[in-house]
């Protein structure tokens, strides 16, 4: 009999306090390890996000599952109670691949090893996309949650110093011991004879402390003198609000601040639009590469290059890069998402009888569930009649219709648990590896202005890195990214 590990878990406080969720993904993966003679000898039944930092269950499991190689099983619920991110992902791979593991998924009777075949792994792949792009959906209507509450004037998060959240009202307060400080900081600023140690120093004598008690950063002093929230308004997902809080300075002040903070720094924005400003990164400091015009023998040159804001240690000598080689650069970054037409249709197939089956499978399990909790309504329907009937005592009643009550809940539960695939999903995927078949070819032939919105559409940043570009690509990009660089998505 094979060894087992079993990993289940519930995403919200609200679903482990009910316990329903959890001990039904507990029954079935029970069930599952006898139907295949496996012998669990560890559980791991916890509440935790799939994206939450660390994810310290899932990395004891990891661990736990790498020290004994005598375990070669792993089993989980279903693909999103495993994963809805890329980076466990890779681990869940690197277990397979490297551990020799097998990972099972009790819900749906799946499993998955280093034998599977590459279909079985593309699917794998899909999968964990789906998750991610379901949990990414959660994501946004709490953003969304959010953007409504900044409409309205009230700042969605934690106060920042010199404020305090009211727990009741909902409302952003004046903190009248810690305003007082800000209320000092910036008229002292604003004269120019302060630079961020001489105002730290001068506010931690007053009295100003950080968290831990000591003297606060001249990083967080930068970031606090630099926040318009102060005079009023605020930024949230880039767009300024004028807040319902009461402003602790003038909007003059704060430019006047803002005014000694930059020095002689004149800001880029007033300077010549050039295509491919704001879109690149320096890889050695993190400053921004923009582009400047140069003369040379009477002719104008456009470069980029690292703003060295940090300075120009480490820099090694890299100065500028002409828009034309640039532009170049660009081109590996689009090759890598753009498919062969053999590929691509292979992948549409693909994604499209994956929709197809998952589609009918959720359906299925969804009218098997309604079924039983129409059967066991019923049965409480008649338990009822029974009861006022007084065909049965008071005793069995309760018992029943407390058993009866409980399954219903349980059923509900899953039903609502069910990741039902949205129709568009195959739509969306179908356009975007259509796109990704040309658009290289689309590249090459735009213009300058035109290079620039399609290298903004595929990726949020680039960063430069003596002579290449490395992008971080936007979703579903990502995606083929990723799949085009390992070997096994290639048809055999």
């Amino acid at each position: 009999m094979g060894k087992a590990l079993l990993y289940i878990r519930v995403s919200s406080k609200e679903q482990e306090k009910e316990g329903y969720s959890l001990d039904a993904q507990e029954k079935l993966g029970l069930a599952y390890a006898s139907r295949k003679s496996l012998n669990i000898v560890r559980v791991w039944k916890v509440s935790e996000s799939a994206w939450d930092e660390g994810r310290s269950a899932f990395n004891q499991m990891i661990d736990y599952a790498k020290k004994h190689s005598e375990i070669k099983h792993i089993i989980f619920d279903i693909t999103d109670r495993m994963t809805r991110n890329d980076f466990d992902k890779l681990k869940i791979y690197n277990l397979i691949y490297d551990h020799d593991k097998t990972i099972h998924f009790s819900r749906t009777n799946k499993m998955f090893n280093k034998d599977s075949s590459p279909d079985d792994e593309f699917m794998f792949d899909i999968e964990v996309a789906v998750a991610k792009k379901m949990s990414n959906d959660i994501s946004r209507k709490t953003r969304m949650g959010m953007l409504e509450k900044a409409e309205q004037g009230l700042y969605p998060s934690n106060a920042p110093l010199g404020y305090k959240n009211n727990p009741v009202t909902g409302l952003i307060e004046e903190e009248t011991k810690t305003a007082s400080y800000i209320k000092e900081a910036f008229p002292l600023m604003a004269t120019g004879s302060y630079s961020l140690s001489m105002l730290a120093n001068k506010l931690f004598n007053d009295g100003l402390r950080g968290k831990t008690g000591n003297r606060i950063g001249e990083s967080t002093l930068h970031h606090l003198l630099k926040n318009p929230f102060y005079y009023g308004v605020f930024k949230w997902k880039d767009k300024i609000y004028q807040g319902s809080h009461t402003p602790l300075i003038t909007k003059d002040l704060f430019e006047k601040v803002q005014n000694v903070l930059t020095g002689n720094f004149h800001p880029y924005s007033s300077r010549k639009n050039f295509h491919f400003n704001n879109m690149i990164i320096c890889g050695v400091c993190g400053c921004k590469v923009l582009g400047e015009e140069k003369r040379k023998k009477g002719k104008k040159y456009i470069y980029y290059h690292c703003t060295f804001s940090k300075g120009r240690q480490n820099h090694n000598g890299n100065g500028y890069l002409r828009e034309e080689r640039l532009v170049e650069l660009f081109e590996d970054p689009i090759k890598k998402i753009t498919l062969d037409n053999e590929i691509a249709e292979w992948i549409i197939e693909g994604l499209k009888e994956y929709t197809k089956n998952n589609i009918e499978l959720q359906e299925n399990r969804y009218n098997t569930l309604k079924n039983q909790y129409d059967k066991i309504n019923s049965r409480l329907n008649r338990l009822y009649d029974s009861k006022f009937d007084n065909e049965i005592t008071e005793d069995i009643f309760k018992t029943k219709e407390k058993e009866y009550k409980s399954q219903l809940i349980e059923i509900k539960t899953q039903m609502d648990s069910l990741n039902i695939i949205n129709p568009d999903f195959y739509e969306f995927g179908y356009k975007t590896f259509e796109l990704s078949k040309m658009l290289y070819a689309q590249y090459v032939r735009a213009n300058y202005e035109d290079k620039a919105k399609i290298l903004k559409f595929i990726a949020s940043n680039y960063t430069l890195n003596d002579v290449s570009l490395c992008p971080i690509y936007r979703k579903p990009f990502d995606i083929i990214a990723e799949g085009l660089s390992h070997t096994s998505w290639l048809p055999r």
